[in-house]
């Protein structure tokens, strides 16, 4: 399209020169030019025509002299188009190795890119890469270091950093970068994971939960991911107090239990504190609340010897108000079987876990039925589900 569009130009320019050149041929008159003492008589037609051959020689020298002068810079900017386009294709075929894997290939390519490349950033994004890919955690921490200082790169320089000083087993300075990128202002959430499962995997209970406050304000993470991590750190960081800190660690049971009652460990250790304590009463509520959220075993084992050489009858007692919490739950119909066998009303509990094991048939439930046949008084047919 473009050729037929100079094609027409041309034609329409060489029609116009020849209409022009035929106007002036067919001028009358000449045109008389005193040279000393001498005239020299032209037609005009070939007067005007001398002028417009001046007009175009005239304009050929001063293109070929302006050509001269530019020349110089039209090489240089062509070598560095010729450098530029090199450079491109190092750091894009440098990159693709390095993340296909190929060291040795992306290697090569990251020194090439050095001698060409302008932009700093991708030629050290370039030699991170490639360093990662030979396993050169060092170096890529080198790289990835020198490009925070660089602007826009601070970031993806610290993310980089960060994972290569906790490829090397530096968990120290992984955190360190993870906390760096935190402090930046930024919808990046790496800095919040990062930090907070490196804090969580040194049992730095209080620091994580700092580190989730900060996330939550944020905005990285909230609803029932937010209460959920809140609970297992803040009966983590219970457990983990001495007992002259009894108090501390109720309170932070407690607060676990209000951010996730479906989170049976806090309900768990909460109400085992207070049996320690001696609230039986308490702890029964703190079991029940947590059933209620979510039944669990463990809480019924726990409800079981709440008080030291209880009665059979105030125990089922308190099974009965877990199973009134939840009583369409799979658990609470295993611990109504449970109940039965400690009343030795074996019928009833056979009938109710072959109910369950029709539904689900877990390791548990046929050890539960085992010990049913074997109370009813049927040890060969026990034996079969043992």
């Amino acid at each position: 399209m473009n050729r037929i569009i100079v094609f027409l130009v041309l034609l329409i320019v060489l029609i116009a020169a020849l209409a022009f050149g035929w106007w002036a041929y067919t001028l009358p008159g000449k045109v008389t030019v005193p040279i000393g003492a001498e005239e020299i008589s032209i037609k005009s037609g070939a007067a005007v025509a001398l002028v417009l051959a001046l007009s175009g020689l005239m304009a050929a020298a001063w293109w070929i002299v302006s050509g001269i002068f530019v020349l110089p810079g039209r090489i240089a900017r062509s070598r560095r188009r010729s450098k530029s386009r090199k450079a491109n294709a190092a750091l894009t075929e440098g990159l693709l190795a390095a993340e296909a894997g190929d060291a040795e290939a992306a290697l090569k390519l990251a020194r090439k890119a050095a001698k060409h490349a302008e932009d700093e950033r991708l030629k050290l994004l370039l030699e991170a890469r490639a360093a990662e890919a030979n396993d050169d955690w060092a170096g890529a921490e080198r790289a990835w270091s020198q490009l925070t200082r660089l602007p826009g790169g601070q970031l993806a320089g610290l993310r980089g950093s960060a994972m290569a000083a906790s490829e090397r087993g530096d968990q120290l300075t992984a955190e360190t970068r993870a906390r760096e990128a935190l402090g930046l202002k930024s919808s990046a959430d790496w800095p919040f994971n990062s930090l907070f499962d490196l804090q969580v995997s040194k049992g730095e209970w209080e620091k994580a939960l700092d580190t989730l406050t900060t996330g939550e304000r944020r905005g990285m993470i909230k609803g029932d991911s937010l209460r959920r991590r809140r609970a297992v750190l803040l009966t983590a960081h219970a457990v983990g107090l001495p007992h002259d800190e009894k108090g501390a660690a109720q309170k932070a049971l407690a607060e676990a239990i209000r951010s996730a009652p479906g989170f049976p460990p806090a309900a768990f250790h909460g109400a085992k504190a207070l049996m320690v304590d001696g609230k039986a009463k308490a702890a029964q509520g703190v079991l029940e609340l947590g059933w209620k959220a979510r039944p669990h075993p463990a809480l019924a084992q726990l409800s079981r010897r709440l008080v030291p050489q209880d009665t059979q009858a105030n125990i089922a007692q308190r099974l009965q108000a877990l199973i009134a919490a939840q009583p369409n739950h799979r658990e609470s119909k295993i611990l109504m079987a449970e109940i039965a066998m400690d009343k030795a009303e074996w019928v009833g509990a056979i009938r109710s876990l072959a109910l369950l094991v029709e539904e689900n048939p877990t390791a548990r439930l046929c050890l539960l039925m085992e010990r049913a046949l074997k109370g009813y008084g049927d040890p060969s047919e026990a034996a079969r589900w043992g």
